[in-house]
């Protein structure tokens, strides 16, 4: 339940001071990275919960999944669509703390998983942080400044691998009400997302790609 009104209070806050976190984001990342630690080590403590659970980095990533869908032409896509790296890096720092937390009780053998679809989600999450790492380093500008753009273009599709696990992961442990909760956010944009694609970015991507080719040979 924790999800919606983090998603809406991100959404919010990238809208209206977008450009302060554009602007002064190594801060940002460094205050969540503080946060993060600090989660890890009160993991007994209430308020850690959002972190060490996952709700507070998955909301990020939510929001960063769910602004490929807006209309290009519109102000939230474009107000958001800026800041979108930030998101993406700050929701990667947010859930490491989740994903520390349950790897480090795995290890020590303080969580044994009570079914095979409880150990298998939790394989899918391990899968899914894993391929967020190269995700999250291409993500800084410098980074992607120096990596050619149709590589990076590709690098980055692999965040719908990400999306999808993250969907698997979620459902399998779920419970009421939060199970119908990630239906209704995850299956639109899985119905949607592809439609776009296919009817809009691909051709602009094909089109990119002709454009670049054509340059080259002049």
């Amino acid at each position: 339940m924790l999800i919606i009104p983090f998603v809406l209070v991100i959404t919010l806050l990238s809208y209206y001071f977008g450009e302060k976190l554009k602007k002064y984001n190594l801060y940002f990342y460094i205050f969540a990275a503080i946060l993060g630690v600090l989660a890890l080590i009160f993991s007994a403590k209430q308020f850690t919960l959002p972190f060490n659970q996952g709700f507070l980095g998955f909301s990020f990533f939510y929001v960063v999944m769910i602004i490929g869908l807006l209309n290009k032409e519109s102000k939230i896509y474009k107000r958001l669509f800026k800041v979108r790296p930030e998101l993406s890096i700050l929701g990667f720092i947010l859930l490491s703390p989740h994903a520390i937390f349950y790897l480090m009780e795995r290890i020590t053998a303080n969580y044994i998983p009570d079914t095979r679809i409880v150990s298998l989600s939790f394989l899918i999450g391990v899968l899914a942080y894993l391929i967020m790492i190269p995700l999250f380093v291409t993500s800084f500008k410098i980074i992607e400044n120096k990596t050619q753009f149709f590589k990076w273009k590709k690098l980055q599709r692999f965040a719908y691998i990400v999306y999808l696990a993250i969907f698997i992961h979620l459902i399998f442990v779920a419970e009421m009400p939060n199970l119908v909760i990630y239906l209704i956010l995850f299956v639109p944009y899985f119905i949607l997302k592809p439609i776009r694609f296919f009817k809009y970015e691909k051709p602009m991507y094909k089109k990119m790609m002709k454009d670049a080719g054509s340059k080259k040979n002049n």
